[in-house]
This record gives structure tokens, C-alpha cells and sequence, in this order.
């Protein structure tokens, strides 16, 4: 696959883009045993010189009483930007209407979106979630309020400057991990996967290297269910996290190449037990485009 070069300051720019994004996939482990696919899920790799596009629709989807929805569709497109030449563009989005899981948790739509803008001379690309959502979330009928950040990471650090070197960024998120265990309900098994460390929200990745953070675009749920931050905890039913986000950067594969940023979104997370034992997610949209660049 040829790679786009753009010249800068001495050298040129090679860019590839990659977005990837799918509508559900779970494991059910009782009261039977399926493992469900990716569903209408694209990929996209392409060449910085070009455009990009991929689009897909579903119908409507369901696996026996556990999870369905009525419609959705996944799209990743990628362009050198026109308002900003001097960008590398790319949206993902994942969009599920009429989603059920087990008749507990409902949306009429559930968005997420992604869109990144890398500059042609830098490593860090500018990131925005707006037009993520979700529309009518009920739990067991009863309408869910979300208190959202989508600018969690705000806006791109000046100078290149990593969002794992930039204290507001850390700070916030740390302050977002701290609030988990300051709930009126924080139950037991929450301690150990949320322990009260400031740097609990910035796993140990086995890798040299490699900065792994993991925050939500949902700071809090109003619920009658029992919840603490962005979980809620269904008695006999399970858990759903909402609006979950990864940001990893890895370092270049060798000197010419910048540090790689991978932002992964995922609207429902759910680990479900009791009668129904299964995991799975619903809504993920993934954006890590990468570049460097080599001296002539």
C-alpha cells in the first residue's frame, strides 16, 4: 500500500489512516452457549493521500431473549482535511437504535463517535466525541440521566505535547476515578477493580513503554437502580458500564516514526450474570491513525 508523503520542515509526512467500529458482540456462556460476531463491523486502513469510506447497515438483530436491536449502521471516512489542509481527518461511528438487553437495559439510539485530526508535522492528534449519545436509556422502564464529559480530554496540547504528559488532563481523570469509590454505593467487588489509588486509572500495561489510561465520557447516572459513576449494578441481572474510553500511545517503531495514539469508545460494556450469563458490548468506535516522518 503506497503511504502518503508530505513534505515538511526537511522531511516528509507518511500517514495511514485506521478507524474500526461495530454495533454488538457477546459471549453467552449460560443458559446456552454462542459466541456473537462483531455485527456490521468495518475497518479501515488507507493511505493518507487518499479518501476513504466505508459504510455499513443492519437490520434489525437479535440473539434469542438476551439482546436485539432494530436497526443501526457503522461508517469510518478519512480525508486530508479541506477547511485544514494541514490535517489528517478521521470520523468513526457506531449508531444502535432500539437496543434491548434482557428487557433491563434500553435506548432508542446509542451513538458513538469519534473523530480525530492529526496534523501533518505532529504526533498528538486533536480529538472530539461530540454527537456521542444515548437517547431514551431506560433501566428495567425507568428513564436514566447521565451527567456527560465529552471533552475529557480537551482540546489538543499545544507544542505536541502528549496528553499523558499534560497535568490537566491527568488530573481530570483522576478526579473522575477518585469520585467511583466517594459514591453512597461502592460495593465490594468495586474495590478491587476501582482501588482507591490516584493512579488507578492508569493500568500496568507489561509493557515497556506503552501508556494505557481508561476514564468515562459519563461522569455519573441518575438511576433507582444502584450505580456509582458511570456503573450501574442490577441486582441478579448484572452490570453495564457506560461510555467507557481507552487512550494508549505506543512509541514509534524507530526513530522516524511518531508516537502511535489509539482512542477506543465503548457505549455499553455489560457483564451479566444470575440466569443469563454473558459479556459483551454495544457501540464501539475505535480511531488510532498513524504517521512519522523521514528525512530526505
Amino acid at each position: 500500500m503506497a503511504l502518503a508523503e508530505v513534505p515538511f520542515a526537511g522531511t516528509r509526512r507518511i500517514h495511514t489512516y485506521h478507524g474500526e467500529a461495530d454495533l454488538l458482540e457477546m459471549e453467552i456462556k449460560e443458559p446456552f452457549q454462542q459466541k456473537v460476531r462483531p455485527q456490521a463491523k468495518v475497518k479501515l486502513f488507507g493511505d493518507g493521500d487518499d479518501s476513504h469510506y466505508q459504510f455499513k447497515h443492519a437490520g434489525t438483530f437479535r440473539v434469542e431473549g438476551v439482546a436485539s436491536y432494530q436497526s443501526g449502521y457503522t461508517q469510518v471516512a478519512a480525508a486530508r482535511s479541506l477547511k485544514h489542509e494541514r490535517r489528517y481527518s478521521t470520523l468513526v461511528t457506531s449508531v444502535v437504535e432500539g437496543l434491548n438487553i434482557l428487557d433491563i437495559l434500553t435506548a432508542d439510539r446509542v451513538v458513538a463517535q469519534i473523530s480525530t485530526a492529526h496534523p501533518i508535522d505532529g504526533a498528538v492528534p486533536e480529538v472530539s466525541f461530540l454527537g456521542t449519545r444515548f437517547e431514551n436509556l431506560r433501566i428495567a422502564g425507568h428513564r436514566v440521566e447521565l451527567d456527560t464529559n465529552l471533552n475529557i480530554l480537551g482540546p489538543r496540547p499545544v507544542q505536541d505535547k502528549s496528553y499523558f504528559d499534560n497535568q490537566t488532563v491527568l488530573d481530570r481523570m483522576a478526579e473522575q476515578y477518585e469520585n467511583l469509590s466517594k459514591a453512597d454505593y461502592f460495593p465490594d467487588w468495586a474495590t478491587e477493580r476501582y482501588p482507591r489509588d490516584r493512579e488507578g486509572w492508569k493500568p500496568e500495561t507489561g509493557n515497556p513503554g506503552v501508556d494505557i489510561a481508561q476514564c468515562s465520557l459519563v461522569n455519573d447516572v441518575d438511576s433507582d437502580q444502584e450505580s456509582f459513576g458511570h456503573v450501574i449494578d442490577v441486582p441478579h441481572f448484572g452490570k453495564f458500564f457506560l461510555g467507557e474510553l481507552q487512550v494508549k500511545r505506543e512509541p514509534g517503531k524507530t526513530a522516524d516514526h511518531f508516537d502511535a495514539y489509539t482512542f477506543h469508545l465503548t457505549m455499553v460494556r455489560m457483564e451479566l450474570g444470575c440466569a443469563t450469563s454473558a459479556t459483551g458490548s454495544t457501540g464501539t468506535a475505535d480511531s488510532n491513525g498513524t504517521g512519522g516522518g523521514n528525512h530526505h
